[in-house]
């Protein structure tokens, strides 16, 4: 090459290296269409600059241009050159940050048809295919890279992050150690193997796994995140209290709606308006809806956001409060400025503030008020089942795993509820209930009640009015439960250890919840006849 086309060169990469720094000091500022213009410049130029790339799918993206950026990814993924499996691993990579989890797959099956003993295709194809679900895939993906790498402490951490969603916890904690053993510097692993601790219960345990990741890693918002969990399992309230805001980081709650300058914490409300937002689930909204009386007590004004499902139920709870339906009107994000508001918080944020030690949850406690004529309306089909007592009763969720499985039953398993002289058991649990309740009347001539015409997933002021003529409820860790212990009900609560017991044997949320441990991972047998007849002696009293 003569010494002219060395300098046109190096002076075309310069220019294409000041264009890229231009387009990421813009998309810095938030200032995402000139970015992408620059970006756009730069892939004109070199169409297999990573960095262009990545941050043209991430303004795309921020600018709620999703299908561009698909399109953009599937045209990269198009030209992407045969026999280059490191293009097509880093091209893959930015799918899977974008979440574009089928073109990634097919990036990375296409660098192992060209490379197939490449163990970090390997590796992060079987993360990929877990998040789809195939978890034997991802198995024997994971199995494969150990087989030509076995040294790879990420392929041995990735594993046991696979087991950990199974049953297979021994061979899952067997995967961490080993890990560990071949690099004890991955700040992941100490994280995951906190978890893999945490489900099964030993939380004490998790303590130092995840002290080690941030001292690997002191800026890990997701060891942050577990550490604040398994700081309020344990009893340790404040603390976990003061890291719980790192659930945003890491991204494991939501919605994180930024109000710079805005959040309260903890500032003098008198006078104020403040608006608080819901937060995760509907079972995690009112856990933390029994913070709003105090809030209420405390503001000027308080405006509750929450799901459309829950708006009716909370305006007739908190008639001074104004309740409205999420809109993401006011979310901080685009059109940060429409407020009207003093403050704004999550509601566990509220909570991290009111209830930061046992004292501070009150008794008695303001519960969920439903609407009379919805209530009258279930006691006469109430009725119609007898005078003897009524027992609501939820089993599953709608998402079971077999991490998940470990919280849950059959009905099947509840026969003995059935045989409590008198009682009518009615049916909470809002998945489809029909195969069960059928085969429950088949083999053993026992009848689940389900009231006619009501949508026990959509009808929520329906689901609230039933419940709240139960003489007891039977559940898990799921909304129906967090609906009966807002009513003040009854309540018999099986639920493995967690943090919204705040490092008790109960529920400081829901005072009238009797709570029983699922201590042994493979059985449920013994709790099951526990709460069966502390429900009879409870009806009987």
């Amino acid at each position: 090459m003569s010494a002219l086309k060395k300098q046109r060169v190096a002076a075309s990469d310069g220019e294409i290296e000041k264009k890229f720094a231009q387009g990421q000091r813009l998309q810095v500022r938030d200032r995402f269409a000139e970015a992408e213009q620059r970006f756009r410049k730069v892939l004109a130029l070199d169409p297999r600059h990573l960095g262009a790339l990545t941050g043209l799918t991430q303004c795309l993206i921020a600018q709620k241009k999703q299908q561009d950026a698909i399109e953009t990814l599937d045209r990269a993924a198009a030209d992407a050159p045969e026999g280059d499996e490191i293009w097509l691993f880093d091209l893959a990579g930015l799918c899977t940050t974008v979440k574009y989890l089928q073109q990634a797959r097919t990036l990375y099956e296409r660098a192992l048809e060209i490379a197939p003993d490449m163990s970090s295709s390997l590796i992060n194809l079987a993360n990929v295919v877990e998040e789809q679900g195939e978890i034997q895939k991802a198995i024997d993906l994971l199995s494969r890279a150990i087989e030509v790498h076995p040294t790879s402490a990420r392929a041995y951490g990735n594993l046991g992050k696979v087991l950990t969603g199974t049953r297979l916890r021994d061979e899952a904690l067997a995967c961490y150690r080993r890990a560990i053993e071949l690099n004890p510097n991955i700040s992941q692993t100490w994280t995951n193997l906190a978890a893999l601790f945490e489900v099964l219960g030993r939380h004490h345990e998790a303590l130092p796994a995840l002290q080690q990741a941030l001292n690997l890693d002191p800026n890990s918002d997701a060891a942050r995140w577990n550490l604040a969990r398994t700081l309020l399992t344990i009893g340790e309230i404040e603390a976990g209290w003061d890291m719980y805001g790192f659930g945003f980081a890491c991204r494991e709650r939501q919605p994180w709606r930024p109000f710079p300058g805005l959040i309260w914490e903890g500032q003098d409300l008198t006078d104020k308006t403040i608006m608080v937002w819901r937060e995760q689930g509907l079972g995690d909204d009112l856990i933390f809806s029994t913070c709003y009386s105090d809030l209420i007590a405390r503001a000027g004004h308080v405006i509750i956001e929450t799901e459309r499902r829950l708006v009716s139920l909370y305006q007739r709870t908190w008639p001074e409060a104004t309740v409205r339906v999420e809109t993401w009107t006011s979310t901080g994000l685009e059109n940060y400025g429409e407020v009207d508001f003093d403050y704004t918080a999550p509601a566990g944020l509220v909570a991290a503030q009111l209830r930061r030690k046992l004292t501070e949850f009150p008794a008695p406690r303001h519960a969920l008020v439903p609407d009379p004529a919805r209530v009258a309306e279930c006691r006469a089909w109430l009725d119609t089942l007898g005078t003897g007592p009524k027992i609501g009763i939820s089993w599953t969720s709608g998402k079971v795993d077999d991490i998940r499985a470990l919280s849950y039953t059959k009905l099947a398993d509840w026969k003995d509820l059935f045989a409590i002289e008198g009682a009518a058991i009615v049916n909470l649990q809002y998945t489809d209930v029909s195969e069960e309740a059928e085969a429950l009347q088949r083999d053993h001539g026992l009848t689940l009640h389900r009231m006619p015409g009501l949508d026990l997933f959509n009808d929520l002021e329906g689901v609230a009015a039933l419940t709240a003529c139960m003489d007891a409820v039977v559940a898990p860790s799921s909304f129906p439960m967090m609906v009966a212990g807002a009513l003040d009900r009854p309540c018999f609560h099986y639920i493995r250890r967690n943090w919204t017991m705040l490092g008790t044997d109960g529920s400081p949320w829901f005072p009238e919840m009797r709570c029983y441990l699922i201590e042994d991972t493979g059985s449920v047998s013994g709790f099951l006849s526990r709460i069966v007849a502390d429900v009879g002696a409870f009806l009987r009293a």
